[in-house]
C-alpha cells in the first residue's frame, strides 16, 4: 500500500506563489508597498496581513488571497523593505488573534 502525504492549503498557496514569475512577484511587491505607504499617509501606523489585504482591496478594487499577501509580506520583510511592529490584536480577526503587524521601514536621513 502506497502512502500519500496530506497536502495542506499552506502547501498549495506556497506552490502558487512560487509559480509566479519574477516580474509578477515584483509587481505584487510594489503594489503592496504602495498600498502600505498610502495607509501610512492616512495615519495608519502598521497593518496585519489581513488588514493590508482588505485596505488594498478598498483602495484598488483588486482582491488578493490572504496567502499571496502573507507570502509577499514575508518576502518584503526578508528583503528589508518592511519591518514588524509590536504584537497586537488584529482588528479584522474574529478571535482578535495577536499578530505582528508590518510597516514600511523608515527611510534614513541622508548624510550631509
Amino acid at each position: 500500500m502506497q502512502h500519500h502525504g496530506t497536502v495542506t492549503g499552506h502547501d498549495t498557496s506556497a506552490a502558487a506563489f512560487e509559480g509566479l514569475g519574477n516580474e509578477s512577484r515584483r509587481r505584487l511587491n510594489e503594489r503592496l508597498c504602495e498600498t502600505l505607504r498610502a495607509a501610512h499617509q492616512q495615519g495608519v501606523r502598521d497593518m496585519s496581513r489581513r488588514e493590508l489585504r482588505d485596505f488594498h482591496n478598498q483602495q484598488t478594487g483588486e482582491w488578493l488571497e490572504l496567502s499571496s499577501v502573507a507570502s509577499t509580506v514575508n518576502a518584503l520583510l526578508a528583503a528589508g523593505r518592511l519591518e514588524e511592529g509590536a504584537a497586537r490584536a488584529c482588528s479584522l480577526s474574529p478571535r482578535k488573534n495577536l499578530v505582528k503587524p508590518v510597516r514600511c521601514k523608515a527611510k534614513q536621513a541622508a548624510l550631509v
